[in-house]
């Protein structure tokens, strides 16, 4: 049984973003009903190197948080798989996800992410090695891969699913696309309709229109052709409130969990920097703070601006400084309605 129900929002896995400061940040707001860490090298966590800890940490919620590992191959995810169930139960992620899905090109060089989409028969042995070794929650996330050929997609996904995934996720982009143009999503709808398992669905969920597109499924509009839920991720970095916002709406009001006060830019800015500082390594901080505040601020009125600002900002402090002098002079920006 998977640790969330149909019509869930999940959050997207996001090098550089996705860590334990970022994941207590949307909890504070109304976080998702699932969550996935940045993505991790498997190779480089069975060798103990630096920091990998940090990027497999699933605070606060391990309960319902999936470590992701890319791997070169079968062997090293199935020994990041056992030393990762060896933790203490506190540290203990609920599922492990496996990327096929990057296409940075000094990913797919070193055979991980997306250049696994080449070989079905590969992938399919690192999904049956994970699961051989771990007991728990088993996911994939995929790209639709070097072109629009749904039936190679389809294989692709049928045979990684056969060796014993829970769910799967897909980002319908092609692997040249990076974030440019639509998501596919029509690719989605029909990948939902025929694999045997569970399908998440990522990419440009923005709103209540886009979901409501993905749950009501293909022409039919029966439920079987929905769907199972909904993956965010850039804009829960643009909207960190985004998943409350969601649930309000789906609720046709203000849903009780909802701040019953405007949401206040300023603050959220600065208490992300806040949690930066209390739960990465120092060497993180600052990279985390960049990554962050170059999606949270394209909303602004001058968000060219205030990025830049931001970004090159020297220290974690500095940037604090910033978006308070920002919001001094554009006090219209600092406060959101409950609709935004």
């Amino acid at each position: 049984m998977l640790p969330f129900p149909r019509g869930s929002l999940l959050l997207a896995p996001m090098v550089g973003i996705t860590n334990r400061a970022f994941r207590i940040l949307l909890e504070e707001l109304g976080g998702p009903d699932y969550a996935f860490t940045e993505m991790a090298s498997a190779e480089a966590y069975v060798s103990g190197a630096a920091f990998e800890s940090v990027y497999t940490d699933p605070r606060p919620r391990p309960e319902r948080t999936s470590v992701q590992f890319f791997a070169r191959g079968a062997g090293s995810l199935a020994a990041a798989c056992t030393r990762l169930k060896d933790l203490p139960p506190e540290e203990l992620p609920a599922g492990v996800d496996i990327n096929f899905g990057c296409s940075a090109p000094h990913i797919r060089s070193r055979g991980g992410g997306s250049a696994w989409s080449s070989d079905p028969t590969l992938a399919a042995e690192l999904v049956g090695a994970a699961r051989s070794a771990w007991p728990g929650i088993l996911s994939a996330k995929v790209r639709m891969g070097p072109d629009d050929d749904y039936d190679r997609l389809l294989g692709f996904c049928q045979r990684i699913a056969g060796e014993g995934l829970d769910f799967l996720c897909i980002h319908p982009r092609r692997d040249d696309q990076k974030f440019r143009g639509k998501a596919r999503h029509e690719f989605s709808l029909r990948l939902a309709c025929d694999i045997s398992i569970p399908l998440v669905a990522n990419g440009d969920i923005v709103g209540p229109a886009q979901l409501g597109a993905l749950a009501g499924g293909n022409e039919s509009g029966s439920v079987d052709s929905a769907v199972y839920a909904a993956m965010i991720g850039r804009e829960a970095v643009r909207r960190p409130w985004i998943f409350a916002l969601l649930r309000a709406s789906a609720a046709e009001g203000p849903a009780s969990l909802w701040p019953r006060r405007p949401i206040d830019r300023l603050e959220i800015g600065r208490r992300f920097l806040a949690l930066a500082e209390d739960c990465l390594p120092e060497a993180w901080r600052l990279e985390s703070a960049r990554r962050f505040f170059s999606y949270y601020c394209e909303q602004f009125s001058f968000a060219h601006h205030i990025k830049f600002k931001t970004i090159n900002s020297p220290s974690l402090g500095a940037m604090a400084e910033t978006l308070g002098d920002y919001f001094e002079q554009v006090p219209q920006d600092r406060y959101l309605s409950l609709s935004h």
